[in-house]
């Protein structure tokens, strides 16, 4: 009766044995499958977003240079830039240069050089164009992973024009004595 017993005792352990093979390989294949997944969102979102920052940089300093005659398509070092007046006779050019979208902040006629700016984003190309309009700046650019993204901005100082109010002027014989 004892091996009976041992043997009905050993298949019971066997068989807790198995099922908990089963448990723990089914919990790493979950586990893994959620890990990949996490890898591929985040890289994903990191592709996406290299691209859509440097727009937004890009769009946000033209809003905040937004004033009459402030913003314009120049060269600085011979590469295109958005050239947006600081005051005083600064300006801020933001280019893409060596392979980085570049911001840098100088005296105009100050005879400084493109590598001069300090890196914002790393990119692969940047182009823009400023409409016959000149309302709209057109921005494209290609981040390190390929992505493009494109943009206009529009320049809505030069819409929003206000006239200046006149005075009216007083004629020789409608004042009071």
């Amino acid at each position: 009766m004892s091996k009976a017993k041992s043997r009905k005792h050993n298949i019971d352990i066997m068989f807790l044995m198995i099922l908990f093979l089963i448990f723990t390989f089914s919990a790493v294949s979950v586990l893994l499958m959620a890990v990949n997944s996490y890898r591929s969102v985040v890289s994903a979102n990191e592709s996406n977003a290299s691209a859509r920052t440097a727009i937004a940089y890009i769009r946000e300093a033209v809003r905040q240079h937004d004033n009459e005659g402030a913003v314009d398509i120049s060269q600085i070092d011979g590469t295109d830039c958005i050239r947006m007046a600081e005051g005083e006779g600064f300006y801020l050019y933001v280019y893409e240069y060596d392979g980085y979208l570049m911001a840098l902040e100088a005296k105009d006629g100050s005879g400084v050089t493109a590598d001069f700016g300090d890196k914002i984003l790393k990119i692969n190309s940047m182009d823009f164009e400023k409409a016959s309009d000149s309302n709209t700046i057109y921005v494209n650019i290609e981040d390190e992973n390929g992505e493009k993204e494109q943009v206009s901005i529009g320049i809505k100082s030069s819409i929003n024009k206000t006239p200046a109010i006149e005075e009216p002027q007083e004629k020789e014989g409608d004042h009071e004595e």
